[in-house]
């Protein structure tokens, strides 16, 4: 009987030891968030999440009173200081001018927020020579899932808001962690933590959307039927992007002074991929129609990824293993560069302060 208890005190002496070094390395460790939620409260009352930030350099030299003011816009690819780097370093080379780039970007926006955020900066900066904003793959997604249901328009009809509190599906996650964080012991968190995403987030999805963030948000481009299947999410995000570009215009001298840029993921630049997922050209096919519809310009790099980023473009470009395709540093410096001269080509020898009056006589035909 008393080897019986000694080994049962062994036991659980035993237990108690894992758990503590368990508890101990949880809390140093940094692969899984467990801790910090109730601090960092992502809500935001007009832009769904994020902090109204603005992130102002300046490129060039001789960076006085006379810069060229842009204002950068996108989800996380445009957040990325790389590519916003290498937009501002390449237009200033090339026009020889100081560039002040205003860098909105923030991750997973889409076309309604990139409205709000360029307003905010509109109201903070003011009028602005250009406005560059990255259209990416995943923005149809993000506007038909996340962003239209807690979308609010004054009477007038204008957007207003994309409210955190009303987008109840994202509200339920960040209530999960806030649960889940709220446990003494970091043991019990992961436990909670591996219940909510591998059990309850699932079976809400599964439900109610479909059961992966990756096809949740994708599913949109999918060849070869997304055509077909999703023609109203298709119109209604092609009607968000027009929206956006009729107030940007009033931010600026007007749509001759909009670029909308666009770099295709890696599986709508490829024939083959292991899991068999394709993209269609869905973006590009939407971008057509808003330069017909608005004027503003387009550089979509779907048929100039040779140019940029020549036989590098499989090896030295997206991050690997990423279902998003974010762009690695090479790859985003050289896709910002692209963008910078392109932008630069057309307004070269144009004195900063007439580009306006530049603009505004493109948009009337009197001038190129």
């Amino acid at each position: 009987m008393r080897k019986f208890f000694i080994r049962v005190a062994a036991v659980f002496l035993i237990i108690f030891l894992l758990l503590s070094a368990a508890e101990i390395f949880l809390r140093w460790q940094t692969f899984v968030q467990l801790d910090g939620f109730h601090d960092k409260d992502p809500w935001n009352s007009v832009l769904h999440h994020g902090k109204n930030k603005f992130v102002v350099k300046n490129y060039g030299s001789n960076c006085g009173d006379e810069k060229i003011k842009v204002l950068l816009i996108g989800d996380s690819w445009m957040e990325d200081e790389y590519l916003s780097g290498a937009i501002g370093e390449e237009f200033a080379k090339k026009t020889q001018k100081c560039v002040e780039a205003i860098d909105g970007g923030n991750s997973s926006y889409a076309p309604t927020i990139y409205l709000l955020k360029s307003r905010m900066g509109f109201e903070k900066f003011g009028k602005f020579d250009f406005i560059i904003v990255n259209i990416d793959e995943t923005d149809i997604g993000d506007e038909w899932l996340r962003y239209r249901v807690p979308l609010m328009r004054d009477v007038s009809g204008e957007i207003v808001a994309v409210p955190y509190e009303c987008d109840i599906a994202s509200e339920f996650i960040w209530n999960a962690k806030l649960w889940a964080e709220d446990s003494r012991f970091y043991v019990v968190r992961l436990i909670k933590f591996a219940y909510v995403y591998n059990m309850l987030v699932p079976a809400i999805y599964k439900f109610t959307e479909s059961p992966d963030l990756y096809s949740n948000l994708m599913q949109y481009v999918f060849a070869p039927d997304a055509r077909s299947l999703y023609k109203r999410e298709h119109r209604y995000f092609g009607k968000r992007l027009l929206e956006m570009v009729k107030e940007m215009s009033s931010f600026t001298a007007g749509p001759g002074s909009i670029y909308i840029t666009h770099h295709p993921h890696l599986r709508g630049l490829v024939d083959k991929v292991d899991d068999g997922r394709l993209y269609l050209p869905i973006i590009s096919e939407a971008l057509v129609k808003l330069k017909k519809k608005s004027g503003v310009n387009i550089l979509d790099a779907r048929n100039h990824v040779a140019e940029i980023h020549g036989g590098r473009l499989l090896t030295d470009t997206f991050e690997a293993g990423d279902p998003f395709s974010h762009l690695i540093k090479n790859g985003a410096i050289r896709y910002g560069k692209w963008i910078g001269d392109q932008i630069a080509l057309r307004i070269t020898d144009v004195p900063t302060g007439e580009l306006e009056n530049a603009q505004r006589k493109k948009e009337k035909g009197i001038a190129e």
